[in-house]
């Protein structure tokens, strides 16, 4: 049985909106400091999360995100073992 618009539940809620950002020749403050704290976030992940370097092809999906798993956890790994001391 196939359902129809009449059949579904309204939204209870909303839980967030996205701001809205407008795109300027002249950046305000506001602005600048955003792009800063954001180029600092990215730059601490950097330090935390290695990922090899060089282009990779995947034959499926599967291996690339079997891939992606591997680098994480070797990551997870490096930290556990930084924080431990060894």
């Amino acid at each position: 049985m196939m359902t129809t618009s009449d059949d579904q539940q309204p939204i209870g809620h909303i839980v967030g909106r996205r701001k809205k950002t407008e795109i300027s020749p002249h950046a305000d403050g506001e602005s600048l400091r955003e792009a800063a704290l954001f180029g600092a976030g990215l730059q601490k992940l950097g330090a935390v999360f290695r990922f090899p370097y060089g282009v990779y092809r995947y034959k499926t999906h599967d291996e690339a995100n079997r891939h992606w798993l591997e680098c994480m956890v070797d990551n997870v790994v490096a930290t556990q073992e930084k924080r431990r001391g060894r």
